[in-house]
């Protein structure tokens, strides 16, 4: 048995060292494992440590009209009230108001009846001045001609020739018959009444037929007369349109005179209450005036082409869209960069992020882009990308 315990002894302390051998393999392998990945050489610590590449932040190059505002200070001017008067013709102890066909609220539309005068209707007529006499047969004049176009403005296809011939008589007896009464009848025909009726006195409208308005639709705010009222007062209130839509008045500097024109949009802004309503440029002036601001310049009217500002302040900002006649290539203003010389470049971007600079020649500018004058450098085209600015992201 004794003989036995050294080589016990000696198998013991081999197998300890084989697995004190494994132990130790494990150790190391699995602090490997855990502390490999926190081991760093200077050179990557310094790699690590560097900013990462920043991205590119692109715009596309595009055809476009630029448009820079005209900023102007206007004021509203309240619209006028239209007044329809006697007409002078009509002025009499005998001349009376025997009917009225109308009250304040009703639309004014042309070729209607407004009134009778001693039963005679007086009607409602565009025309570009008062009549001046009868229109009798084979009558010839601009007052003529003016009744012809009224005619037909309210649909009778009558010829526009200046004189009172069968064709406009027959019409003006439709006319007539339309609304309720014969020419026949009226005590100033003299004739038969019939449109084949050549007697040179023969009185197709009278002079006091024809009450002036300045437009069809307004309406009537006011009445001035009642049945029985004898007009005999040749400043006689007839009746009262309603007001005008208001316009709006600025003044254009000199150097800007050119770029306004009839028709173009503005956007006009209350400055009390940040209101805003669209208008048009309805007239633009010759000659220089003094402004809403005090200054010398053009006058330029607006008119609102929506329901327009009501009891606005007295200070409006005008902005006029002003454009340029064609569209040209441009690129935002934050794509252009320039060098310590002066020149101007921008850098066109591929599709694999790189970038080329390429030498413009900067235009006119408005609304935050800028016009690349033309002929550009190679490669800088419509719908290529360049770059405005790098998007830096933290770590």
């Amino acid at each position: 048995m004794t003989s036995r315990h050294p080589i016990m002894a000696g198998r013991r302390r081999f197998l300890l060292l084989v697995c004190s051998f494994f132990l130790a393999v494990v150790v190391v392998t699995g602090g490997a494992i855990f502390l490999g990945p926190t081991l760093r050489t200077p050179q990557q610590v310094a790699a690590d440590a560097a900013p990462p590449s920043p991205s590119l932040v692109t715009a596309t190059v595009e055809r476009r009209s630029l448009a820079e505002p005209v900023v102007l200070r206007g004021r509203l001017t309240a619209g006028r009230s239209r007044a329809i008067t006697l007409p002078v013709a009509a002025v009499g102890a005998n001349s009376v108001v025997t009917r009225l066909f109308v009250k304040p609220g009703d639309s004014v539309a042309e070729g209607r009846a407004l009134l009778e005068s001693s039963g005679k209707p007086m009607f409602a007529m565009k025309l570009p001045f008062p009549l001046y006499r009868d229109i009798t047969t084979d009558a010839r004049g601009p007052d003529v001609t003016a009744v012809q176009r009224m005619l037909r403005r309210v649909g009778y296809p009558v010829a526009v020739s200046g004189a009172l011939d069968g064709q406009t008589r027959r019409h003006l007896s439709r006319f007539y018959h339309d609304r309720g009464y014969r020419i026949e009848d009226m005590d100033w025909q003299t004739g038969s009444g019939d449109a084949n009726d050549s007697s040179p006195s023969a009185v197709w409208l009278p002079q006091s037929a024809a009450l002036l308005i300045d437009k069809s639709g307004r309406r009537i705010s006011k009445v001035g007369v009642r049945v029985g009222k004898v007009l005999d007062d040749p400043k006689l209130l007839l009746f009262e349109l309603d007001q005008q839509a208001p316009t709006i008045s600025a003044a254009i500097a000199l150097d800007q005179r050119d770029l306004v024109n009839t028709g173009q949009e503005v956007q006009v802004t209350d400055d009390l209450t940040g209101e805003t309503r669209t208008a048009e440029v309805a007239s633009v002036g010759s000659q220089p005036q003094e402004g809403a601001d005090g200054q010398v310049g053009f006058q330029v009217r607006c008119r609102f082409t929506e329901a327009p500002l009501e009891g606005a302040s007295g200070s409006l900002r005008l902005e006029i869209r002003v454009a340029t006649a064609e569209e040209v290539l441009a690129v935002p203003v934050s794509a252009v960069y320039s060098r310590p010389d002066g020149s101007t470049f921008v850098t066109v971007v591929d599709g694999s992020s790189r970038t080329n600079d390429i030498d413009m020649t900067a235009g006119r500018s408005a609304g935050g882009w800028v016009e690349l004058r033309e002929p550009t450098g190679p490669g800088l085209t419509e719908g290529v990308q360049v770059m405005v600015g790098e998007l830096h992201s933290d770590r």
